[in-house]
């Protein structure tokens, strides 16, 4: 008996001796989650703000999910086609969070040989609970990489329940990437306008699909062109309406302009609509819309004036310029009068001697009155549609105080040479002019300001006139080139190259910086989840909600710029009706820059 109660000591000393021995075993981990105080979490960031793809690759496999799901992530930015398959292979990842933004990485960085491996990814983890946010990924990513293969079971697909929104969006999302690539099916145009037409998606969805109809050619649309102008008629949607008149134009149907008139002349439309409808009379005959665009040069909102404006600027009839001028002469907003009085130069018939002289006098006299740099810059660039006006434009222009005029300037001087009516003229003038217009080219090297010389170099690389005879040497190309610095002017610096090459017949290849400035991470510190921006214009208020998480180095680019008083005062130099506004140049022409150079980060949000 005692002998049996010594072995079962002895047996359970031994079992407890050997577990203790064994080390615990780790537990597995199977959630994201980024702390944004990690410091692999911020190595990881450095590596994809330096592009460097040899460091990222070796996390995509690490243990910690979160390690994967940001360094998978890293490569939408990265962009580096060479490590797809490795990129490719956390599609399986066991983790919903990283396959997801392995998805939308490689819709980004991939070629349309990884396609295949997308589609096998689709639904493979659906068995218990659908993955839509991966699968709606795959979708588009589908969209952005794939070629036709794909498509038309892409567009045929209505299955979707109204419920999965996710995979609509995904869908919604893969036919646009098509169509932008110029790749579509009719049964992917049908499937978007059931999308935009229904009342049971969310509003999202159809406003992105809308863009989708901007993007379709005539073939894509005609078929369609009366239940396009029913989604108008009924739509309330601003966003949406907007884009349903530009296909409409595209349908370039009269039918169809009956109703585009009619919205144009409704008090109850939104003005960004009336924009839009303004662009689509571009499809159209001149005479059939010709009026009702020079009644909208009245409307009381400016930019719906202005978009009248830009239409005559861009299809005037050189007959009507008559008209043009009688309307700039009553007009009293300078950004209307003076993109009237480009398009009545433009447009101008070389017998309309009269008109002609009558309205460069009016427009040297509005420079003359004009304090507004902006006002004075326009009505250069109306004169850059006169050659006779070159030696005006010259001192009136390129001598003024302000950069901004002096810049335009020379984008009227590169207008003059593009008109290709210099080599019409006669051998001794046009000798004359081409003189005339390297010893500007060469003054304006020697400056070395980078808005002046990139301007320049356009007179040269956008025009089929030879000018290789017009220099000596081409010593005061290397001369500019010292004179800019980098990487603050790298793009003058690449146009300046590009210039060169053109005059010696070599191939262009452009200066690739080097990465010249790190994420500031104790800026980023100060930075709480809820901070955002208000921006305070003399036009009203509006917010930016920050992604930190996502694009750290550009928000943090930004704050650092706020809490140096950097945007104060700053100009919106370029604005642009329903696409763009631009601001933060120095210089306040678009071609300021600080001393270094910031990456892109993309996010799928």
């Amino acid at each position: 008996m005692k002998k049996t109660i010594n072995i079962i000591l002895f047996f359970i000393f031994l079992v407890s001796f050997i577990s203790n021995c064994v080390p615990p075993e780790k537990k597995e981990i199977t959630e994201v989650t980024i702390n944004l105080q990690d410091s692999i979490y911020r190595k990881i960031i450095d590596f994809q703000d330096r592009r460097l793809s040899d460091s990222l690759v070796k996390y995509l496999s690490d243990p910690n999910p979160s390690y994967r799901y940001v360094s998978t992530l890293a490569f939408a930015s990265v962009q580096d086609s060479n490590y797809q398959d490795l990129v490719a292979r956390n599609l399986n990842d066991k983790v919903a969070k990283v396959r997801e933004v392995a998805a939308y990485s490689l819709g980004q960085m991939g070629t349309n040989r990884i396609q295949d491996s997308l589609i096998a990814a689709f639904g493979k983890f659906d068995t218990l609970f659908p993955d839509n946010v991966f699968n709606s990924n795959i979708l588009e990513a589908i969209g952005k990489i794939g070629d036709k293969k794909y498509l038309n079971s892409l567009a045929t697909v209505k299955s979707y329940r109204p419920t999965d929104t996710l995979l609509i969006l995904g869908q919604t999302r893969a036919l646009f990437r098509y169509i932008a690539k110029g790749l579509s099916v009719p049964e992917g145009t049908e499937r978007i306008l059931d999308i935009i037409g229904s009342s049971i998606y969310p509003e999202n969805i159809k406003v992105l699909g809308s863009y989708y109809l901007i993007r379709a050619s005539k073939e894509d649309l005609n078929n369609y062109r009366f239940r396009i102008t029913k989604l108008f008629d009924k739509e309330k949607n601003p966003f949406i309406r907007m884009n349903l008149a530009i296909a409409m134009g595209k349908t370039q149907d009269v039918d169809v302009l009956v109703n585009l008139k009619k919205a144009l002349k409704d008090a109850n439309t939104d003005y960004r609509v009336k924009i839009n409808i303004i662009k689509s009379f571009g499809n159209f005959k001149y005479i059939d819309v010709a009026e009702d665009v020079l009644n909208t040069l009245k409307d009381s909102i400016p930019k719906v004036a202005l978009s009248a404006a830009n239409y005559f600027y861009e299809f005037g009839e050189p007959n009507d310029v008559v008209i043009y001028r009688k309307a700039a002469k009553k007009d009293t907003n300078w950004l209307v009068k003076s993109r009237l009085y480009n398009a009545i130069m433009r447009k101008m018939p070389v017998y309309f001697n009269k008109t002609k002289s009558a309205s460069i006098w009016e427009i040297k006299k509005a420079i003359t009155n004009s304090d507004n740099q902006y006002e004075k810059a326009e009505y250069i660039r109306a004169l850059g549609n006169d050659i006779n006006s070159l030696d005006y434009i010259y001192e009136t222009g390129y001598k003024a105080p302000e950069i901004v005029v002096r810049v335009a300037s020379l984008e009227a001087i590169s207008t003059l040479v593009q008109r290709n009516e210099i080599e019409k003229m006669s051998k001794w003038k046009s000798k004359k002019i081409k003189e005339k217009l390297a010893n500007i080219i060469l003054e304006v090297f020697k400056s070395g300001d980078p808005g002046l010389v990139s301007t320049a170099t356009t007179i040269i690389n956008k025009t089929k006139i030879d000018f290789k005879d017009q220099f000596e040497n081409y010593d005061f190309i290397d001369n500019s080139l010292k004179l800019l610095k980098l990487p603050k002017d790298i793009e003058a610096y690449n146009d300046v190259l590009k210039m060169r090459s053109k005059l010696l017949n070599k191939k262009y290849k452009p200066v690739v910086l080097e990465y010249n400035h790190p994420i500031d991470w104790n800026v980023f510190d100060k930075l709480s989840d809820s901070t955002y921006a208000q921006v305070t214009t003399n036009k009203g208020v509006f917010k930016m909600k920050f992604f930190k998480d996502q694009s750290p180095g550009s928000v943090v680019n930004f704050v650092r710029l706020v809490n140096d008083h950097f945007y104060d005062g700053k100009k919106f130099h370029r604005v642009v009706s329903n696409f763009v506004i631009q601001t933060g140049c120095p210089r306040g022409d678009g071609y300021g820059s600080l001393d270094y150079t910031i990456r892109s980060e993309l996010g799928p949000r």
